[in-house]
Order: C-alpha cells, then sequence, then structure tokens
C-alpha cells in the first residue's frame, strides 16, 4: 500500500525545485522516497534552515596552533615608544608608518 502526501510549499522553491530535478531525471515521487530513507536513516533532516546556527568550536592541533602562533607574531609590529613621549599621538604614528614602509 501506498500513501499520498501533500505539502505546501513556496511557489519559487518548487518552481526551482521542479527544474532541478528535471535536470537530473527524476521525479517528485523520488524526491519524497528519497527524504524519508534519509530521515530513516540519518534520524534527522537532510537540511533544516533556521535562523540560528549551532557555533562549532573546532580544536586545533599542536601543530596548527604553532603555525598560527608564527602568523599572528609576524603581523606585529614591535615600536619603542620612550616613556616621555608615550601618549604622543603624532609620534606614535610616525614611528608606525616608519615601521610599515620598512617592511614593504
Amino acid at each position: 500500500m501506498s500513501r499520498m502526501v501533500s505539502a505546501r510549499i513556496p511557489d519559487a522553491l518548487f518552481d526551482q525545485g521542479c527544474a532541478r530535478l528535471e535536470e537530473l531525471g527524476a521525479t517528485q515521487t523520488q524526491l519524497v522516497k528519497a527524504a524519508f530513507d534519509y530521515l530513516l536513516a540519518e534520524r534527522s533532516l537532510p537540511y533544516a534552515p533556521s535562523s540560528k546556527k549551532k557555533a562549532v568550536r573546532k580544536e586545533l592541533s599542536p601543530e596548527q596552533r604553532r603555525l598560527f602562533s608564527a602568523k599572528l607574531s609576524s603581523c606585529q609590529l614591535g615600536i619603542d615608544i620612550p616613556s616621555d613621549v608615550a601618549y604622543a599621538k603624532k609620534v606614535a604614528h610616525e614611528a608606525r608608518e616608519a615601521k610599515y614602509e620598512a617592511v614593504s
């Protein structure tokens, strides 16, 4: 025995989906059967659009951490500013520009 499935889908999504099915040489029935097969095998939806995305935390390997640290260190410019002019923005800006010019 077979069941009939009915669903409301926005027109644009339906039209684009049907065009893609046609490109694949597949039918709407095959799509629905494949979705149910996936649901039963994976116990989840193939793709569930959501406005809230889960944050994925990736752990770096020791080698990746070393490379990342080295790259960050290479981006920093060591500027020695005497304490008597530590707050002089113009002097600090000129020193920073000189360092950048030396790098390029």
